[in-house]
């Protein structure tokens, strides 16, 4: 049960840096003992300098911090939150994988288990049993971190900063002290079962701790949280306390974008509209299979159509596409682009030669992050560039370049200095806009997506949505793969629903928005 007792308190904290860009603005918060408070926002919204003021990597340039009611300074690095009961869990995993679960729970604090220069191993695995006893997590002491699932990983990042922060502060407070941990987009890189893995995990964890939460995943921000906090341009905008109010996706969504949503999307684009099942087949699947991965997979894509492959974890969506685009060989079967056979063994490249595109929204993964925006644009736009005059001798046109890359990131409001900027320094949003946006002059016939918004918040997404949706005005074809049904029903014209590595059904995006209750 939610205290109504403050566990920490911030009044009026700002922040600028370099004198030019205010990332926080008189913000205002408050923590309880025992709950879960979300904080939501865009990405540059100022949440996640906000956390790093609380755990200390940065200072406030004004504002006031309590604890438990008493006025305290700002922790002024992170061993000094920890030692104030405050500890964070990064989106990025913190785990050591080749270190086995008890040596990372202590990798640190091994002076507290150290008598006479031994140290004590029992001592230390006991209590780690004991602890995931009393936390309902079954996982063995000996086993390696790279061996377990992610939801196991990231339970165990949390239970390793609880520990830290009881071991941390004098024998005396423990038995007072709440500890606060924050928890940055901790769900995604999760599937939607070890998304609930972990939530069950958490609501355990909140009888003796509090949580501050922060996510771009709307729907469990509003099933799990007691209240929410909505940043926008460094200000808090709006506040709910859920356990006295209900307030629907639409509502936040609006609150965190101040503008047009992705429901306005739905209602005014037409999905699986006749002219669609007229229109020429670009990719024809016969009969794709790969042993212990998918059978006998079959289905014909059309001209600006986008077909959805939806299933559990497990159950072969992904090795689809990868298939597709050449990343996986198959066993059997025949892939058809405009009538003419893919090789099953053929590379990526040959892929990008005959206008098959690839988006994986894992942060960066599609860039290359020490490069400027105008480099990774112009990489797959090499034809786009290259002087006319000079053609046969591929000269590159620096001024084509940059006015390209300029395009690009006008329309999709890519947030940065300039197309000199290298990409390693954008936000997460801003790096999928650009992976995305690169393809955008590549004019690709099909493109395949895997998970295009993770881990984005929602304004960068609906950037994503409306620009995937123009390709597909304009003829570019489609297969997505997501962990996230809304995406579904938002951008996918068709969706199979897959099991087993098998297609069970499929459904028009209308019978699937029914069964998702959109």
């Amino acid at each position: 049960m939610v205290s109504s007792t403050a566990l920490l308190e911030v009044r009026n904290v700002t922040k600028t840096f370099d004198n030019v860009v205010r990332a926080l603005d008189g913000v205002s918060i408050e923590v309880k003992c025992g709950e879960m408070l979300s904080i939501v926002g865009e990405n540059g919204a100022g949440k996640s300098t906000l956390m790093k003021i609380l755990v200390g990597i940065y200072q406030p340039d004004r504002g006031e911090l309590y604890h438990m009611g008493r006025p305290v300074r700002f922790p002024r690095n992170p061993l000094e939150a920890l030692k104030r009961g405050i500890a964070m869990v990064y989106q990025e995993r913190g785990i050591i994988p080749h270190l086995k679960v008890y040596q990372f729970l202590f990798l640190g604090l091994e002076d507290r288990f150290t008598k006479l220069g031994r140290l004590q191993l029992e001592k230390i695995i006991g209590l780690a049993k004991t602890v995931f006893d009393e936390l309902g997590i079954k996982c063995d002491m000996g086993s390696y971190l790279y061996e377990l699932p992610l939801s196991t990983q990231k339970m165990i990042e949390i239970t390793r900063a609880i520990l830290s922060i009881k071991l941390s502060v004098g024998d005396g407070e423990t038995s007072r002290l709440t500890p606060l941990i924050i928890l940055d987009e901790p769900t995604a890189p999760l599937s939607i079962e070890e998304r609930d893995e972990l939530f069950e995990y958490l609501l355990n964890l909140k009888k003796e701790n509090s949580f501050i939460f922060v996510s771009h995943i709307i729907p469990e921000i509003l099933k799990f949280s007691d209240r929410v906090y909505v940043l926008r341009d460094g200000k808090v905008v709006a506040s709910h306390d859920l356990s006295k109010e209900k307030i629907l996706e639409e509502e936040l969504f609006k609150e965190i974008v101040g503008r047009e949503t992705l429901y306005e999307l739905l209602k005014r684009y037409d999905y699986g509209a006749a002219e669609v099942d007229r229109k020429p087949i670009v990719l024809s699947i016969q009969g794709l299979s790969k042993k212990g991965y998918y059978s006998n997979v079959s289905f014909d894509l059309r001209e600006g159509e986008c077909i959805g492959l939806f299933g559990p974890t497990g159950c072969g969506k992904s090795e689809v596409a990868k298939t597709i685009y050449g990343i996986i060989a198959p066993d059997s079967g025949r892939m058809l682009v405009d009538g003419k056979e893919l090789r099953r063994k053929g590379a990526p490249h040959e892929r990008v030669g005959m206008r098959i595109g690839y988006f994986s929204g894992e942060t960066g993964k599609e860039l290359f992050l020490f490069w400027p925006i105008r480099k990774n644009v112009s990489i797959v736009n090499f034809e786009k560039i290259v002087r006319k005059p000079l053609k046969a001798f591929n000269v590159i046109s620096l001024r084509l370049e940059k006015s390209l890359a300029e395009k690009i990131v006008k329309k999709l409001r890519v947030r940065a200095p300039s197309v000199e900027t290298e990409c390693y320094s954008l936000s997460g949003g801003n790096k999928q806009k650009l992976s995305v946006g690169k393809w955008l002059e590549k004019s690709p016939r099909i493109l395949v997506l895997e998970d295009p918004t993770i881990g984005i918040d929602v304004g960068a997404r609906e950037d994503i949505y409306e620009v995937l949706l123009d390709m597909k005005r304009n003829g570019i074809s489609m297969i997505l793969v997501s962990d996230d049904p809304k995406e579904y029903a938002i951008l996918c014209d068709k969706i199979l629903a897959m099991k087993n590595g098998v297609i069970q059904k499929i459904y028009t995006n209308e019978e699937f928005r029914k069964v998702i209750s959109l």
